[in-house]
């Protein structure tokens, strides 16, 4: 299974992070079209206006990842600056997207050495 995140791409990384721990599932795959303003009359007519393109999502769940792991994927959310640069991250079916990271570095200590934490992506369009 591949999976991995790639700055600035994949067949050119100056950084990378391959989790050793790989996310635990179900991974969410959003799809929404947050640019639409909607209302109803009060004769019960719907009128929808679409101010912006879909955004589709990627969230992740890492469980009790290592130390060295944990400290692989703060090295990369240090080199992307959170969602100032865009990367490519790899998933699971070997497809490419080209995303920014949208949430904080926050992997938690659950256990003696291990860390869990959450990562969300948004897809940039291309």
């Amino acid at each position: 299974m591949s999976f991995g995140f790639y700055y600035p791409i994949k067949s050119a990384p100056t950084a990378q992070w391959v989790p050793v721990t790989q996310p635990e599932y179900p991974a969410g795959e959003v799809l929404d079209y947050p640019e639409q303003i909607n209302s109803v009359t009060a004769g019960g007519t719907l009128y929808v206006q679409d101010k912006g393109v879909k955004r589709e999502t990627f969230q992740f769940n890492f469980g009790r990842m290592s130390q060295s792991d944990r400290d692989s994927a703060k090295t990369f959310f240090d080199t992307v600056k959170k969602s100032f640069n865009t990367f490519e991250f790899e998933d699971r079916n070997a497809s490419l997207h080209t995303v920014r990271w949208m949430n904080g570095f926050n992997f938690q200590l659950v256990l003696f050495g291990k860390y869990s934490g959450s990562i969300d992506l948004r897809k940039e369009a291309i």
